[in-house]
């Protein structure tokens, strides 16, 4: 985990929101750093950050594809975005398919009608009471967003791209040094990888909670952050 803000706790958050942030998620004492990176970790450490009322927040996917950050991570890291991918509601995986119950309510409740697919942010993650799959429940916050796009399709899977939009979504481009990768169904997270390739996977029943020793969670900080709201 790549933290631009060293005064953030970081023991406090592994000691205190494990059930949250759930596996392979460590800090490493020889060189200050969390190591790991996954769906739930960046959203909880994202709601964290944010209600420190300092403009501090995970880097989204826009902010994943600017120079600085690419820089950082090139050959080196992956970087999860607080966010989820939608494609349909069967997925292959039974923890997945539990989540996308909770998940289809909540994007009708904000736009009021499920038009797949979409792309998730603005939410924090709690212990469920069932413990059931993922043993996590989804809560929308205030900024909670839903972004439907035909790009976030499975059928763009392989596409190639250099640039991206205002959201961090591909631009597509035949010649572009760049790969989308997206998975054809279900739910997936959505980060940048080490060859600065952008994926929309799932590569098991416990995708969006896995992570691995180079995994790494950016934290950016706003320009303007006097009087920034905290979110709920």
């Amino acid at each position: 985990m790549y933290f631009l803000f060293p005064h953030l706790k970081f023991k406090y958050i592994i000691n205190n929101h494990k059930k949250t942030i759930k596996s392979g998620v460590w800090y490493d004492e020889d060189s200050k750093t969390m190591r790991g990176s996954s769906t739930f970790l960046s959203a909880r450490v994202d709601s964290i950050a944010r209600n420190l009322g300092q403009g501090i927040r995970v880097a989204t996917l826009a902010d994943l594809s600017r120079p600085e950050i690419m820089k950082i991570m090139k050959d080196k890291f992956y970087s999860d975005t607080p966010a989820i991918v939608l494609r349909s509601l069967k997925d292959s995986f039974e923890q997945n398919r539990l989540l996308i119950k909770q998940l289809a309510p909540m994007i009708e409740k904000k736009v009021g009608k499920l038009n797949l697919p979409v792309l998730i942010t603005g939410f924090d993650v709690k212990p469920s009471k069932s413990g059931e799959g993922y043993g996590l429940d989804i809560v929308a916050r205030d900024d909670f967003s839903v972004l439907q796009d035909e790009r976030l399709s499975g059928k763009y899977d392989g596409q190639r791209f250099s640039n991206v939009d205002e959201n961090g979504l591909p631009i597509f481009d035949n010649s572009g040094s760049r790969t989308w990768f997206a998975r054809n169904q279900g739910i997936s997270r959505l980060c940048l990888n080490r060859n600065l390739d952008l994926y929309s996977w799932c590569y098991g029943d416990d995708s969006l909670a896995y992570s691995y020793d180079y995994g790494r969670v950016a934290l950016v900080r706003d320009a303007v952050a006097v009087g920034r709201k905290k979110v709920k």
